[in-house]
């Protein structure tokens, strides 16, 4: 614990996992561990089923591209479903479910991304700007290319 009794920031495994198609919504699947252990997928499939039937159809007309990332986080004491999509042209609706002991249900007023959350948002955010808000070559495929790796 610091002076504050916060637990030290340490890094945490992050690993790109699969695109996924939802709604006609493309996904880059990411996770997030914690300690040395591997994901237990199994944790995530009723919350990443729960979360992506959130997201709308794709529709470029209107400024969705159908794409965007979801972020399975098995945390220290609960686990975590980050959903992003794009839209409106330039922005990022966020959902945020958790599970404790075996039940999924949306985050509480006080649940939000943590800071290994935000290193995956930070990322998107910026192969995004890169491959669809860009000058010239705008390509929904270059969007999805661009994997978060640590």
């Amino acid at each position: 614990m610091n002076e504050l009794g916060f637990t030290p920031y340490e890094q945490r495994q992050i690993r790109f996992l699969e695109l996924r198609e939802r709604n006609g919504c493309t996904l880059k699947l990411y996770s997030v561990v914690f300690g040395d252990t591997d994901l237990d997928m199994a944790r995530f499939v009723t919350g990443l089923e729960i979360a992506t039937s959130e997201i709308p159809a794709a529709d470029v007309s209107i400024g969705r591209p159908g794409v965007g990332f979801a972020v399975l986080h098995q945390g220290n004491a609960v686990d975590y479903v980050v959903l992003g999509w794009w839209d409106r042209e330039n922005e990022l609706p966020l959902r945020v479910f958790v599970r404790e002991v075996d039940t999924w249900r949306p985050a509480g007023t006080s649940e939000s991304l943590c800071v290994w959350d935000l290193e995956i948002v930070w990322f998107e955010r910026n192969a995004y700007l890169q491959s669809i808000l860009c000058d010239r070559g705008a390509s929904i495929a270059n969007y999805l290319d661009a994997r978060k790796i640590s």
